[in-house]
C-alpha cells in the first residue's frame, strides 16, 4: 500500500473542518415549524445524524481522489442509495399517518415532502466536499496556516450550501395568486361561496354553525398558468391541509356536513374555499394559504392553460 500524498496532520484538520461545516450547512435548509419538514423532535435529531454521516463522506472524498483510491468514491453511490431509501421510507410513513388525519395531506403532498427529504440530504455531502477541497488545495498550494484554511473552507462550504438553499427554495401560492375574503351564504339549504355552489347542508344546526364560525376565501390566479396550478386537486388538498395544521378545523371525524373542500369557479377562473377553523382570524387564514408551497406535480398537469389568456371564453 503506497503512502498518502497528504500528511496525516493536514488530513485530520481538513476532515474535521469539512465535517463540521458540512453538518452545519444542513441547518440552512432545516425547518422546525409546522409547514415545513421535519416537524417532530425525532425527525430533527435524525436529520442532524444523517447530515454528519453525509458530511464525513464528503470530507473524505477529495483526499481519496488525490491518493487515486477510486474505490473509496463508491461511498457516494452508497450514500445516494441510502438517501433514496430513506426518502421512500419517509413517504411510506407519511402515507400511513395520513390515514389518521382529519384533513389529509393527499398523495401529491406526501410525495413532495419525501422528494424534498431526499434532495436536502445532499447539502451536507457537497458542502463538506467543497470545504475539503478548499482547505487542502490552499494548504498545499500556498502553504497557508490552519486559521486561513478554515476561513477558506467555511467560504467554500457556505457557498455550496447557499446554492443548495436557493435551488431548493420553492414558490408558494402567494407567488401565483391573490387570496381575498369571500362571501359565505346559504340559499335555502345550499351552501355557496361567492355564488359557487358547495354542497347541500340539510341540518339547520349545521347551517347555523357555518354562519357563526364559517369563513371563506377566494384564490384568484395572476395568470392562466397559475390557474392550472391552483386548480390541481393535489395542490388544493395541500392548501386545505396547511389550513388545518395552522388553524385547526371545528369538526369531528363523524360530522360529515362540516366540509374541508375546495371548488373551482370556471367562470372567474378561481378557487373558493369554505372552512370552519378553530382559530377565527381572516388575516391569518390568508397568510396560511399564501404560504402553502407549490407542489411540483401540479405545475405541468394542466400545462395547456399556459397557452391561454387569463379570461378566455
Amino acid at each position: 500500500m503506497k503512502p498518502s500524498v497528504i500528511n496525516d496532520e493536514l488530513f485530520k484538520h481538513a476532515f474535521i473542518s469539512a465535517l463540521i461545516i458540512g453538518t452545519l450547512c444542513r441547518f440552512l435548509v432545516l425547518r422546525v415549524i409546522d409547514k415545513q419538514y421535519p416537524t417532530r423532535p425525532l425527525d430533527y435529531i435524525e436529520q442532524i445524524i444523517i447530515a454528519g454521516l453525509s458530511a464525513s463522506l464528503g470530507a473524505i472524498a477529495f483526499p481519496a481522489l488525490i491518493d487515486k483510491e477510486f474505490s473509496a468514491l463508491t461511498f457516494f453511490a452508497v450514500a445516494i442509495q441510502q438517501f433514496q431509501g430513506l426518502s421512500q421510507q419517509e413517504g411510506i410513513t407519511l402515507d400511513n399517518l395520513d390515514n389518521d388525519e382529519v384533513v389529509p395531506k393527499g398523495e401529491s403532498y406526501v410525495q413532495e415532502i419525501a422528494a424534498t427529504y431526499e434532495s436536502r440530504s445532499y447539502i451536507s455531502l457537497f458542502s463538506a466536499l467543497a470545504a475539503s477541497v478548499g482547505y487542502i488545495y490552499f494548504a498545499r498550494r500556498y502553504n497557508l496556516g490552519v486559521l486561513w484554511c478554515n476561513v477558506i473552507a467555511i467560504i467554500s462550504g457556505g457557498i455550496v450550501g447557499l446554492i443548495f438553499r436557493y435551488s431548493l427554495r420553492r414558490k408558494s401560492i402567494g407567488d401565483l395568486a391573490d387570496v381575498v375574503p369571500a362571501k359565505l351564504e346559504f340559499k335555502d339549504s345550499i351552501l355557496e361561496v361567492n355564488g359557487v355552489m358547495i354542497n347541500n347542508i340539510g341540518l339547520k344546526s349545521t347551517r347555523d354553525r357555518y354562519m357563526k364560525k364559517g369563513m371563506a376565501v377566494e384564490v384568484i390566479p395572476k395568470d392562466m398558468a397559475s390557474f392550472g396550478v391552483i386548480n390541481d386537486l393535489g395542490q388544493r388538498q395541500a392548501i386545505l391541509h396547511n389550513i388545518f395544521i395552522h388553524m385547526g378545523i371545528d369538526k369531528d371525524i363523524d360530522e360529515v356536513d362540516i366540509l374541508a373542500i375546495t371548488k373551482t369557479d370556471l367562470g372567474r377562473k378561481s378557487v373558493v374555499i369554505p372552512i370552519t377553523p378553530i382559530l377565527q382570524d381572516m388575516d391569518e387564514l390568508i397568510r396560511v394559504i399564501k404560504s402553502t408551497p407549490v407542489i411540483e406535480t401540479a405545475k405541468n398537469k394542466q400545462s395547456a392553460y399556459k397557452k391561454k389568456p387569463l379570461f378566455f371564453k
